[in-house]
C-alpha cells in the first residue's frame, strides 16, 4: 500500500523528511491496472508522476498502425520506482508509452501541480526532488547505453549525446525516433549509444554517426524528423546530410 512508509523508499523522494513526505502524500491517489493496460501514450502532456506500488510497467516506443509489443520495451519500471519524470523536464511530454506488464499493477499517481505547490512552499524540497530526477534520468540512459546495441559487432554506431542540455533541447525525442527507425529497418549491424555533452550546448541535440570505422560525422540541432532523414539517407543510403553537420 501507499503512504509515508512507501514514499520514503521511493527513488524520486530520497532524502525527503517526514513533513515533506506528508505534504507529498496529500496529493496521491492509487489506481489499479491490468496486464496490457496503457497508463499513458508517447507524446501526451506529462502532468503527473507514477509510482509503482506493486507490479511492473514497461516503457515502449509504439509503431504507427501496429499493436504494442513487449519487443518494443526500452525500460521496465518495478516496485518503488518512478515514471513520468518528463513532467519536470522540457518539453514536458511523455517520450515513450507505458503499459502494465504484470497481471495486476498498483500505481500511486501524484499531479505535477500538487508537487509544484509543495516546492513553492519548501524550495529545499524542490531542490532535493530535482536532484533525484537527475540521478534517475542518468541511470536510465546508462541502462539504454548498455542495452540498446542491436549487434555485438556493429558496422554502424550512432551516438545520441544526452547531457542535461541535450535532454532539454529534445534529445530523448531524437533517441525515440532513432530506435523506431532501427526497428523498421531490420538491420542487425547498427549500434545505438548515449553519451554526455560534446561542449556544443548551443547546437544540441547532437548525434555522432560512425560507419565502417570511417571518420565520425557530428550532426547538430537534431529533431525527430531530421533524425529520420539522416537515418534513411546517411545510415541506409550512404549520403551524408551536409546541411546538418556541426560547423558545416
Amino acid at each position: 500500500m501507499g503512504g509515508l512508509d512507501f514514499l520514503e523508499k521511493v527513488d524520486i523522494f530520497k532524502e525527503l523528511d517526514k513533513d515533506q513526505l506528508k505534504a507529498v502524500n496529500k496529493g496521491g491517489r492509487e489506481k489499479q491496472y491490468l496486464y496490457g493496460d496503457r497508463l499513458f501514450a508517447e507524446g501526451e502532456n506529462a502532468d503527473r508522476i507514477w509510482l509503482v506500488i506493486d507490479g511492473q510497467v514497461d516503457l515502449r516506443f509504439d509503431l504507427p498502425g501496429r499493436a504494442t509489443s513487449e519487443e518494443n520495451t526500452i525500460f521496465s519500471i518495478t516496485t518503488l520506482q518512478t515514471l513520468g519524470w518528463s513532467s519536470f523536464v522540457p518539453p514536458f511530454k511523455y517520450a515513450l508509452s507505458a503499459y502494465s506488464a504484470t497481471k495486476s499493477c498498483k500505481i500511486l499517481q501524484i499531479d505535477k501541480d500538487h508537487l509544484l505547490q509543495c516546492f513553492e512552499k519548501d524550495p529545499r524540497m524542490g531542490l532535493k526532488f530535482m536532484t533525484n530526477v537527475a540521478e534517475i534520468t542518468s541511470g536510465h540512459f546508462d541502462q539504454l547505453q548498455e542495452s540498446a546495441s542491436v549487434s555485438p559487432v556493429a558496422r554502424v554506431k550512432i551516438t545520441v549525446h544526452m547531457s542535461t542540455c541535450g535532454i532539454a533541447a529534445g534529445a530523448r525525442q531524437v533517441m525515440s525516433a532513432l530506435v523506431e527507425e532501427i526497428s523498421r529497418s531490420d538491420r542487425p549491424d547498427i549500434e545505438v549509444a548515449s553519451s554526455g555533452c560534446i561542449g556544443q550546448c548551443k547546437t544540441e541535440p547532437n548525434i555522432t554517426v560512425e560507419i565502417g570505422g570511417g571518420e565520425p560525422v557530428i550532426y547538430q540541432k537534431m529533431t525527430p524528423d531530421k533524425m529520420r532523414q539522416i537515418f534513411q539517407k546517411h545510415i541506409l543510403g550512404g549520403e551524408v546530410q551536409k546541411g546538418y553537420i556541426l560547423n558545416d
